[in-house]
């Protein structure tokens, strides 16, 4: 359980508001999105908001999740056989036929690019058995990310009444998910072909992100679509130092929005720097240890995305660290949690890691101090049994020189 031990109150002076804010910042977009969020990247800090936390429904921006969940549990070389069941999904399609093999990788690009719901339901089956038991690994990611406002019905994001996410959650999702070098890659690819079939001869997937074919930058990111759910899109971009994240659900002009948005996130910030990669942030005590300690480092820098050209805010760092860790330690290991605050608002947030490893050996303080006691204790034991033994062999001796007193004066009596 992470819980606070260590609680750093810094005053950083810094050269504008804070991006948590996106009122104060100078020509904030209007977009004909429901719900949209912009994040940085790297820390998670929101840079603009618009009904980020409500419920709507998601559509195929549910794959993202669906992707990462299966990809951190199968092997890209692997061989699927489609069942009938996944080639009859419903809906947008990689076109794929029953008793068809194509490998776990190309079923994603068939996913990610295509949205194809076919093809996410054979990757359900692949990794679960059945999509059932696969939407279940997704919730539980979910919940493990923190997200409050997420729920899943199906692995591909067809209208269910209980299926839905909000903007916030979205961009947290595609967050964790985009920091996978295997997933960013299949995010941001432009086109890839696999083998044909009789439904689609020739056969080459295009991503529907098209932001990918013209605005600089364009990184990895998901469309949907839905009656139900409208028009949908979560997208990235990296210029200039900057990367950002966004979220649009139910946004009938979705590409007018998200260039806008992504414009603005790029643009109209700064990055101004608060920590460095690899910077120490505390000490995190290791039970049975080679060492007694292990230092807690950042992964990656640490800065603030500030609006240009405003006033100085007071930004508070918190330090959250794990009481105590048993060894062995690996480095990297989760260790706790870097967090920068306006008050009681978090504005970014960053992991701790253990700086090395720790192999199990040596002795702790209280090991030593058990060794210690039970040499203390065989030495009064030792010292009082010498004495019993010593009081038992001078009373020995003391009843044979009785004894000798006692026969000699019986002989001097009767001589």
């Amino acid at each position: 359980m992470v819980r606070k031990i260590h609680l750093a109150t810094l005053l950083i002076p810094l050269i504008a508001t804070i991006a948590a804010v996106p009122a104060q910042a100078a020509g904030v977009p209007s977009v004909s999105a429901k719900a949209a969020i912009v994040i940085d990247g790297v820390t998670g800090q929101v840079l603009y908001a618009k009904n980020i936390h409500d419920r709507l429904p998601q559509a195929s921006t549910t794959k993202m999740m669906a992707g990462i969940v299966a990809l951190e549990r199968g092997t890209l070389s692997d061989e699927v056989q489609v069942s009938k069941r996944a080639a009859d999904t419903e809906g947008s399609s990689m076109y794929l036929e029953a008793g068809e093999r194509l490998t776990f990788e190309q079923l994603l690009y068939g996913m990610m690019l295509n949205s194809g719901n076919d093809a996410t339901e054979a990757v359900a089956e692949y990794i679960s058995g059945d999509a059932t038991h696969f939407v279940g690994l997704m919730n539980q990611k979910a919940s493990t990310l923190g997200l409050k406002n997420t729920h899943f019905v199906t692995p591909h994001g067809l209208p269910d009444s209980n299926h839905y996410s909000s903007a916030y959650d979205l961009a947290q999702i595609a967050r964790y998910a985009l920091s996978n070098p295997a997933f960013a890659e299949i995010a941001a690819t432009k086109a890839f072909p696999v083998p044909g079939n009789k439904r689609a001869p020739h056969r080459t997937l295009i991503n529907h992100n098209k932001l990918l074919r013209y605005f600089p930058g364009a990184w990895g990111g998901k469309t949907g679509y839905t009656i139900v759910a409208g028009k949908c899109f979560v997208g990235s971009a990296k210029r200039d130092g900057r990367y950002v994240i966004e979220a649009l659900l139910s946004a009938p002009d979705c590409w007018a929005d998200a260039e806008k948005l992504l414009n603005y996130g790029l643009d109209s910030f700064t990055s101004e720097p608060v920590a460095a990669a690899g910077q120490a942030m505390g000490d995190v005590k290791v039970q049975g240890g080679a060492q007694g300690s292990v230092k807690a480092v950042l992964t990656e820098a640490v800065a603030l995305s500030v609006p240009k050209g405003g006033q100085k805010p007071e930004v508070t760092t918190r330090v959250k660290l794990e009481p105590e860790i048993k060894a062995p330690v690996k480095a990297g290991q989760s260790l706790g949690t870097y967090e920068l605050r306006e008050g009681d608002r978090l504005l970014a947030s960053a992991p701790l890691v253990a700086a090395l490893d720790v192999p199990v050996g040596g002795l702790e303080l209280g090991d030593l101090g058990a060794v210690f006691g039970w040499f203390l204790k065989g030495g009064a034991l030792s010292v009082a049994l010498f004495s019993v033994f010593r009081w038992q062999g001078m009373r020995r001796r003391g009843r044979r020189k009785r004894g000798k007193s006692i026969l000699g004066s019986s002989n001097a009596i009767h001589r």
